[in-house]
């Protein structure tokens, strides 16, 4: 569990206040306030996207529809949950019909393989957790994201999941001992030779 650095609960809660402010002000037509949402989230939705598309025009395709899809649903957005929640709703919903709709996860694992020496050019943490990220399902590695990288709550991303809280707790452990025996048994899962998911 992270220690919490004093401030930033006031940050975050600020930070909030203003992604607020900004939906109020698009919702009511002023429509030049939503690049204050794309600059907030932009980042944080495209690293979300890459790790499970792992292609750069895909990831950057999907993004730009996120963000749309959000904007003309703006108004169906309900204070109940934060607006980063709802956000990575759309998100998640959008990633999975791409899936659904397109059934290209076995060509872009190619496509990742085949471009894989631009990869190992960036900064090797980033090239272990892309390789450990390859013997997860897509809904695990979901999950991982929105736990691990966003550190939403399971509560949080039982609403962007549209699941139950208690079943993400488990799918999580799960997952997390399956990394921890991907690295520790040298490229073996559960005594087999590991076979990534595509």
């Amino acid at each position: 569990m992270q220690a919490t650095i004093p401030g930033d609960m006031q940050v975050k809660r600020e930070k909030n206040e203003r992604i607020e402010q900004a939906v109020q002000r698009v919702i009511t037509g002023e429509k030049e306030a939503y690049e204050l949402i794309i600059q907030e989230f932009e980042r944080q939705i495209y690293t979300y996207c890459y790790y499970i598309l792992k292609n750069h025009q895909e990831t950057e395709d999907a993004v730009q529809e996120i963000f749309i899809r959000a904007y003309e649903n703006l108004n169906s957005y309900k204070r109940k949950v934060s607006f980063s929640s709802w956000l990575y709703r759309v998100a998640y919903n959008h990633l999975m019909n791409m899936k659904k709709k397109n059934n290209r996860w076995l060509k872009l694992v190619d496509e990742y393989r085949r471009n894989k020496t631009v990869t190992q050019e960036s900064h090797s943490y980033t090239t272990v957790i892309e390789q450990l990220m390859e013997y997860l399902t897509p809904e695990e590695r979901h999950i991982l994201l929105l736990k691990a990288v966003e550190q939403y709550t399971f509560e949080e991303i039982a609403i962007i999941m549209n699941t139950k809280s208690a079943t993400l707790r488990k799918k999580y452990e799960r997952l997390r001992r399956k990394l921890i025996e991907q690295t520790t048994k040298g490229g073996q899962l559960h005594g087999q030779a590991a076979q990534p998911y595509s």
